[in-house]
């Protein structure tokens, strides 16, 4: 029997926003590998990539508020549960340019190469998991941060030196913090429904 894929129109925009990020890393990660951009730590351009990251997160953005604007309207937690997923697509973004940035370093390079993935994948899908996973998606952003605050203070094995608190570091810091602010908001809200969503073609299956 023949499988039938339906691909929404939300979902198209999702997955062409984060291959716009996708491809804005892999052209930073040519040009370090090239030794043709200073997108070291402390590269002037380090604002131009992450323009471009968040280029990609605006084009998903257009498409799914504009896939889902009724629901937003109606119900605020179904609106910050799409906030949290696109703060995790976003910070997945920074960390894939903070892989490039630690391409030297190759526990640090590794960890950033594991945890991008899952940032963006989990965003990808977070609006449709289960909100009782919810805990856990705080507990992984208050990881992050703890260890950025680790790798800042201490000479951390075996990375073997004291990072310094860059710029790209600390506004995935600040997504982080949103993120987990965002994620309280949700973990306590008092409204136990179900977050419905529209019967709309437009929003796919």
């Amino acid at each position: 029997m023949a499988i039938r894929v339906r691909v929404s129109t939300e979902f198209a925009f999702l997955l062409s926003g984060v291959f716009i990020m996708l491809v804005a890393w892999a052209l930073n990660l040519v040009g370090t590998l090239a030794s043709e951009s200073s997108s070291g730590h402390g590269g002037m351009d380090v604002y131009l990539w992450v323009f471009f990251i968040f280029q990609g997160l605006a084009f998903s953005t257009v498409g799914v508020i504009g896939a889902n604007y009724r629901e937003f309207l109606a119900n605020p937690t179904f609106a910050k549960r799409y906030l949290v997923a696109f703060m995790f697509i976003a910070d997945g973004g920074l960390h894939l340019l903070a892989l490039n940035q630690h391409l030297d370093i190759p526990f640090a390079a590794a960890f950033f190469a594991v945890v991008a993935p899952i940032q963006i994948v989990v965003g990808m899908v977070l609006p449709s998991l289960s909100r009782r996973l919810d805990p856990l998606w705080l507990l992984f952003n208050a990881f992050l941060i703890g260890a950025f605050i680790l790798t800042r203070t201490v000479a951390v094995w075996p990375i073997g030196v004291v990072e310094d608190a860059d710029a790209l570091g600390l506004i995935s810091k600040a997504i982080e913090v949103a993120t987990i602010a965002t994620l309280v908001s949700l973990i306590r809200a008092k409204n136990t429904t179900p977050i419905a969503r529209s019967a709309s073609t437009a929003n796919g299956p």
